[in-house]
């Protein structure tokens, strides 16, 4: 059986990264595709 966890919240670090890379992504007018593209990554990754 089992066992019953309760959702992990997001770490406050991750937060405040993917916060600053998603607002310089808009600032450059980028896609998380494209960005994703530049580092070798899939655009989920990013």
């Amino acid at each position: 059986m089992k066992s019953q966890h309760a959702p992990r919240s997001p770490n406050p670090v991750d937060i405040h990264v993917g916060t600053r890379v998603r607002l310089r992504r808009q600032v450059l007018k980028m896609s998380q595709e494209k960005l994703g593209d530049q580092l070798g990554v899939t655009f989920q990754q990013v």
